[in-house]
């Protein structure tokens, strides 16, 4: 077994060797170990931070009792159904107006 631990660590060493002589990679630890790479994570951070904290305050439950919830989903109940019923009239009219034009038209060719 000691052979093939020795292979093992030989090779991963000369793989190593070869990623730390490449250019890239030497270039990317410089960058990764600068003073740009800790600044730029830590305005990323604060803003990643803030951007949680306005989440969580824009979708926190509001501090509501329970009349004031069951008050706001009845109106929001009765909102949906003057909605529906806004839009039902509004087709009404439409097949109205409709109407009112074919018989103008019908009234035109007489």
């Amino acid at each position: 077994m000691a052979d093939g631990d020795k292979d093992l660590k030989n090779s991963s060493a000369e793989i190593i060797a070869d990623l730390l002589s490449d250019l890239q990679v030497r270039r990317g630890l410089k960058y990764l170990g600068g003073e740009d790479f800790k600044a730029d994570r830590e305005r990323l951070r604060r803003g990643a931070g803030e951007r949680l904290k306005n989440i969580r305050s824009r979708y926190r439950p509001n501090k509501r009792t329970p009349e004031t919830a069951a008050r706001e989903k009845e109106l929001s109940l009765r909102l949906a159904a003057v909605e529906t019923e806004a839009a039902e009239l509004r087709l009404r009219l439409s097949e109205l107006l409709e109407e009112e034009e074919s018989l103008r038209s019908a009234l035109e060719e007489l």
